[in-house]
């Protein structure tokens, strides 16, 4: 055993000793409650707590025994006592690599400090080069997508046209079949026909008749507005008759101006109170047969 283990037995084995007269000569405490010693069962529980003591102290003391025989907590060893093991041998062998992998990294980057650069006026030639390249692949790109453009242009303009062509040549198969229908009609059944425009005529003057008659009856003449009892007259049936021959004859102009002194107010809003005939959207002055058509 060396000097420096014989002396750290020493400083142990002192400890232990000084822990024993320190355990077994505990003062003895006073109970506050009548001033005397404290009683069996807090004895008892200081000197199970003794022992466990001084068990946890021979442990500790037999365990710091085996380290030192064991040399584990040895510090200062001669290099000729020394075993080299396999991790001792893989971990030079890693700091020889590193070492020599730091001289090559040195080495390169002293090359690369001497290299020469290329001077500026290479520099922009080769930019103006890759510019002029990146320049015509745009054109060439733009051209080509005006091509299409242009191509999709036509193709539009040409499927309008056509589509044009197509409404047309519906429109006038309708109306041929429109046409057709009606001879084909006709053909089948003229007589039938002819009965039935008699009966349609017949009930118009039946109508027409009658129509008047009621309005003779119920709306007379009538002196026009502001002309005194012997002024001039507005007849409620010539004015329904003007009204219907302008429609007719006028369809896209329907509509007749009320003259100041030539119609009584009266007759006007009962036939726009009852639906029969309609300002005009802009000049109240004009009206019109409303159009029962649609």
């Amino acid at each position: 055993m060396s000097h420096l283990e014989s002396a750290l037995h020493n400083i142990i084995a002192q400890a232990t000793q000084d822990y024993k007269d320190i355990a077994t000569n505990d003062p003895v405490v006073q109970s506050s409650d009548d001033n005397t010693a404290r009683g069996e069962h807090l004895d008892r529980i200081l000197r199970a707590q003794q022992m466990e003591k001084k068990e946890l102290w021979d442990k500790l003391y037999n365990l710091e025994n085996s380290r030192i025989q064991d040399q584990a907590n040895s510090v200062f060893i001669s290099k000729s006592d020394a075993v080299t093991t396999t991790a001792r041998k893989q971990l030079q062998a890693l700091m020889y690599e590193h070492r020599e992998i730091n001289n090559l990294v040195a080495s390169e980057m002293a090359n690369l400090d001497i290299m020469e650069q290329p001077s500026d006026d290479i520099l922009e030639i080769e930019f103006r080069e890759d510019l002029d390249k990146q320049i015509k692949q745009y054109a060439s790109l733009n051209q080509f997508v005006k091509k299409q453009l242009d191509d999709l242009t036509n193709t539009l303009r040409e499927e309008k046209k056509v589509l044009s062509e197509c409404e047309d040549v519906y429109t006038a198969l309708k109306e041929k079949e429109r046409e057709l229908a009606q001879e084909s009609y006709v053909q089948a059944y003229p007589e039938q026909l002819r009965r039935e425009q008699i009966e349609w005529d017949s009930q118009y003057k039946q109508d027409t008749h009658d129509l008047i008659d009621f309005l003779d009856e119920f709306y007379p003449p009538h002196p026009v507005d502001n002309a005194g009892a012997m002024g001039d007259q507005c007849e409620l049936k010539q004015l329904l008759e003007d009204l219907m021959n302008q429609a007719v004859g006028y369809p896209d102009n329907p509509y007749i101006k009320l003259v100041p002194g030539t119609y009584w107010s009266p007759y006007i809003q009962t036939l726009v109170k009852g639906g029969v005939v309609k300002y005009h959207p802009t000049d109240s002055s004009f009206i019109r047969v409303n159009d029962f058509t649609h």
